[in-house]
């Protein structure tokens, strides 16, 4: 019992670690957006597992955890190491640190997803959004966001802002949005 624990605590400070990174170099990036927007370019993905309860309703909640651990994992593995990935609750974020080419993303995306190890996560629609930034020069005032504010100001306006969202159902069927 103690093993698990002490493997649920390490999983934990990884996260954390990993947000604080992920959070820090985005307030950096979003600084450098506001004085030179025109000499940098990189992609933010999100991708977004049903609502906050979803999972932890169908499993409990350490096995939901567990399942999104797993899920980071994947994600940090099969990415780049350039690429930093991030979760909050049942929100993925990755920063790809340059204009990418976004149907790479999309078939890396499913191809995590389809793996054997993530067959559990079935249960749920994940919508992708790939954010290309800079966004519109009329979208490009990130100076008064911080981090937080700016990913939930992407997340609640996708459907404009994202340069291509889809939605992989539970049974793997693409609805683009």
């Amino acid at each position: 019992m103690d093993a698990t624990n002490d493997d649920n605590n390490a999983l934990i400070k990884k996260e954390i670690e990993a947000r604080r990174a992920f959070l820090f170099t985005l307030e950096w990036l979003l600084a450098l957006l506001n004085r030179y927007a025109s000499s940098i370019q990189f992609d933010l993905v999100h991708i977004e597992l049903g609502s906050d309860h979803e999972l932890g309703e169908t499993f409990g909640a350490q096995e939901a955890f567990k399942q999104l651990a797993l899920l980071t994992t994947s994600l940090t593995n099969d990415f780049r190491k350039t690429d930093i990935i991030t979760r909050h609750v049942t929100n993925y974020w990755i920063l790809v640190p340059y204009d990418s080419n976004r149907e790479q993303i999309q078939t890396k995306i499913i191809d995590i997803f389809r793996a054997a190890k993530h067959k559990d996560l079935n249960i749920i629609n994940r919508e992708i959004s790939i954010f290309s930034l800079p966004l519109d020069a009329a979208e490009t005032t990130t100076n008064s966001r911080s981090a937080i504010e700016f990913l939930e100001y992407l997340k609640t306006n996708k459907k404009v802002l994202a340069s291509k969202t889809f939605t992989l159902s539970a049974n793997y069927e693409f609805i683009d949005s």
